[in-house]
């Protein structure tokens, strides 16, 4: 009696609304967005609720009105986005899409509100019941949702590293190991092909360096989270391809998070080091740009605040607007990421430590922005806007710039290193920037180069492919049985 009473009487619908819009996220994002940080994010909707039904409640005087006009308040904050994507789906270039209709329409629509709920003469409550009742059914859908998801995923194969046939080696060296990608490097052969540029000088300086250099590498995907997944993974990913882009990236990134790889060579004594762009269980990615942790954007993303400042960034750096700091700062975002990787690298590199290390490190280059040229010389402002991401000039320009950095990382690790290190240079994919579609197989051709203590590279072949990467170094250095892989290309959403 007590429960149909609240239900019928109290605004529990200002609660329940967050934890709907934070339940949701999380469910359909299962497994990359952590409890903790979801319970963060649900904590900072809830005080802003919080404080928006205070200051509606100074206006009323009454907290069912104060929280129904809150409730609708939060609704268009939290469902801009798709309330946006809707219009520019059925109404796409016209003015009913655009900012100047949406948002006077929607401050039009709050006025009426306000003003119908001051001349209400009841507290609303066949509103309140029914606003109580959606959000409990609501929320009630996405924990059985929830439940689906823990239980599916807990019968699913393949997401254990004993599943692999992988075993401990308690004997084995356990060289430091660094693992550094660099996102969109091309192998020469494609480089040869494609721009007509012979970048065989950069690879003899790293074979004299003791390195092996596969010629003919490439990678298994031609976009990041997929490479990434299936190399730390050493298998191909089970995508399912009608879901498309949401689904199979999420699969992803949880497949990444939960690294075959990782969970190896953490049960086998390693300590992890995550200076990439990807979250790991404890180990979140090298940079954030907000108080939130990065992973929580998959929530966010479609609330007002961070729509608008998504659409105000886009236009900042396409030079629609004129805002020198803001077109800056974004655009030199990866350049600062960058450095503070290799800051990172090296740093590690020097520590003193009798537990092994695993350094996984990303690094966005050669890819674009394509900040200098070959003579370490930076690339005027509007070189480095989007529309410039096709210009095969300056990626090579770009790619010798960040051949003298990669031989001044390596040195560096090398020297600084206490014991000889594992040291493996990899490019995710190929360029792909603007290549037609005969040109496809040029986005799989990648920059491979492996350094072993032992300068033993029996096991490396020159077409091997990202996927049997780990796969031959564990064999040799941690006498493992890994069975290879055929080496194949999966190319993504081609035309």
């Amino acid at each position: 009696m007590q429960v149909r009473s609240l239900i019928r009487s109290k605004p529990l619908f200002i609660v329940l609304l967050p934890c709907f819009f934070v339940l949701h996220g999380f469910t359909e994002h299962y497994n990359f967005i952590s409890v903790g940080d979801a319970s963060l994010l649900l904590t900072l909707y809830l005080a802003g609720m919080l404080i928006v039904t205070s200051v509606n409640w100074l206006f009323y005087r009454n907290l069912i009105k104060a929280s129904v006009v809150s409730f609708c308040l939060m609704a268009i904050f939290f469902f801009f986005g798709s309330i946006q994507d809707l219009l520019r789906k059925y109404f796409a270039g016209s003015f009913l899409a655009k900012y100047s209709f949406i948002l006077p329409l929607l401050l039009l629509l709050t006025i009426l509100l306000m003003s119908r709920v001051k001349k209400a003469r009841s507290s609303l409550p066949r509103l309140t019941l029914y606003l109580n009742i959606l959000l409990l059914v609501l929320c009630g859908i996405d924990v059985l949702w929830l439940a689906e998801r823990r239980f599916i995923q807990g019968r699913e194969p393949g997401t254990s590293f004993s599943d692999t046939n992988l075993v401990a080696c308690r004997s084995c060296n356990r060289p430091d190991i660094f693992f550094i990608i660099f996102d969109e490097y091309s192998g020469n052969t494609a480089l040869k092909q494609l721009f007509h540029f012979d970048n065989s000088g950069f690879e003899k300086q790293l074979e004299q360096r003791g390195f092996y250099v596969a010629k003919q590498s490439c990678s298994n995907y031609n976009y990041t989270p997929f490479s990434v997944a299936s190399v730390l993974n050493m298998r191909y990913l089970d995508l399912k391809m009608a879901k498309k882009a949401p689904g199979n990236i999420d699969y992803c990134y949880q497949q990444i998070r939960n690294s075959d790889v990782i969970k190896f060579l953490t049960a086998n004594g390693y300590r992890f080091s995550n200076y990439s762009i990807f979250d790991f269980k404890d180990r979140p990615a090298i940079n954030y740009d907000s108080f939130l942790p990065n992973n929580t954007s998959l929530i966010t993303s479609q609330t007002f605040l961070c729509r608008v400042l998504k659409d105000i960034s886009y236009n900042i750096s396409t030079g629609k607007w004129t805002l020198n700091w803001g077109l800056k700062k974004r655009t030199y975002e990866h350049l600062n990421n960058n450095e503070n990787v290799i800051r990172a690298i090296k740093e590690k590199a020097v520590e003193k430590t009798s537990i092994p290390k695993f350094v996984y490190a990303h690094l966005v280059m050669p890819h674009y922005p394509y900040y200098f040229d070959s003579q370490n010389r930076p690339l005027a402002l509007q070189k480095l806007l989007p529309g410039q991401e096709s210009d095969r000039g300056n990626y090579i320009q770009y790619l010798q710039y960040c051949n003298s950095r990669i031989v001044d990382l390596v040195d560096n690790i090398i020297a600084n290193s206490d014991r000889p290190p594992v040291i493996m240079l990899l490019g995710d994919h190929g360029f792909r920037e603007g290549i037609e579609r005969e040109e496809h197989k040029y986005a799989f051709r990648n920059l491979n180069a492996v350094y072993l203590p032992e300068k033993n590279y029996d096991g490396f072949y020159d077409s091997i492919s990202n996927v049997n990467q780990f796969r031959v170094l564990l064999n040799k250095e941690f006498e493992q049985h890994l069975p290879l892989l055929k080496d194949s290309t999966i190319f993504l959403w081609g035309d």
